[in-house]
């Protein structure tokens, strides 16, 4: 049994926890922090990262990447103001991976929901 419960679903869980830095950051404003998950929630977060964002690197294992030009939720535009999304996720039995994202001044409060941030410690 977990000590504290999963960030996302609030019941405690058997099994170690996974852990998560997620922030949304925009000139020093920052949104966001350590989450620290059951296993079930973990995948579910870590699946919306692969999906939404750029993997930067997993292990030691860096990624050539280019900069995103569209937000990582809706794939509008972010030329005029965007929130960088950064992600780092530590799962049980993988190595960490980090991931980046831009998300547009539109989708930050959804995204800040659809990821737990409100959560985070």
């Amino acid at each position: 049994m977990a000590f504290t419960p999963c960030a996302v679903h609030g019941a405690k869980y058997s099994g170690g926890a996974n852990t998560f830095f997620l922030r949304l950051v925009d000139r020093g404003n920052a949104i966001g922090g350590k989450i620290q998950t059951c296993a079930k929630c973990a995948t579910i977060i870590a699946d919306r990262l692969a999906s939404r964002m750029v993997k930067v690197s997993e292990g030691d294992e860096f990624t050539d990447y280019t900069e995103p030009l569209a937000c990582s939720n809706c794939g509008g535009d972010v030329s005029s103001g965007a929130f960088a999304f950064f992600g780092n996720a530590y799962l049980r039995g993988h190595p960490e991976t980090q991931w980046y994202g831009k998300v547009c001044v539109a989708c930050r409060d959804a995204v800040a929901a659809d990821f737990s941030l409100g959560a985070a410690r």
